[in-house]
């Protein structure tokens, strides 16, 4: 069920969330590279396209599988196994953009992940999270890809809090942060609060102090 809707799902324009939209057009203009962390069948290869035609696209995934489906459906572009947990083989600063959608709130060790992917970024660092105004909390998720859950499969479901994840941002040192979340419910997820933040963010490099371009339903938290 994974690999057939990876390989048929999430691969146009339209097929972007709202949160997703916000940021991609506006990041193909400015970048001429993309590392797409978690890439599962390369489907947002033909989404970068569409709005950058010329873009160095690279896809990195945890599954073998999606690896190997994704150099079937795009001969020519160059996709890796790799972890962000464990260290993507790949300098510091390898692509304007790194790019980590739709797989940050599967893991619990995400400010782990976080740190690697910013490490790879040489501009920008996209990525998305669910917020909690209170406590961080670890549920768990019905992996319901195709509208359909085989009765067994779940997986975690991480949804930060606020205050730790903007403390995390800030330590990176980004000159700019860009967020834009609305709430919702969580998917098919067990043991979270009924309503969280679907929240989407760009990183930017620079030498500037701190600037702050939020649409978010809360405030940046302050000491």
């Amino acid at each position: 069920m994974t690999l057939s809707f990876y390989e048929s799902h999430r691969n146009r324009p339209e097929d972007l969330y709202p949160s997703e939209a916000r940021f991609l057009p506006w990041l193909a203009e400015r970048a001429e590279s993309v590392l797409d962390v978690g890439c599962a069948a390369g489907g947002f290869l033909p989404i970068w396209r569409a709005f950058a035609p010329r873009i160095r696209y690279e896809g990195v995934d945890v599954s073998a599988e999606l690896v190997e489906a994704a150099r079937r459906l795009h001969p020519g572009v160059a996709f890796q196994q790799g972890d962000a947990l464990h260290g993507i083989a790949r300098e510091d600063g390898h692509a304007d953009v790194v790019q980590a959608l739709g797989w940050l709130h599967w893991v619990e060790e995400w400010p782990r992940a976080l740190d690697e992917l910013w490490r790879l970024a040489a501009r920008y660092l996209f990525f998305d999270v669910r917020i909690s105004l209170g406590d961080a909390v670890v549920g768990r998720q019905r992996l319901e890809l195709d509208g359909e859950w085989d009765g067994k499969t779940r997986v975690p479901y991480v949804v930060v809090s606020w205050p730790e994840l903007a403390g995390r941002i800030e330590a990176l040192g980004p000159a700019v942060v860009r967020g834009y979340g609305y709430l919702g419910p969580p998917a098919s997820a067990e043991e979270v609060p009924p309503e969280v933040c679907l929240a989407a963010f760009v990183l930017e490099r620079g030498e500037s102090p701190l600037r702050l371009e939020l649409d978010l339903p809360f405030e940046w938290p302050r000491p």
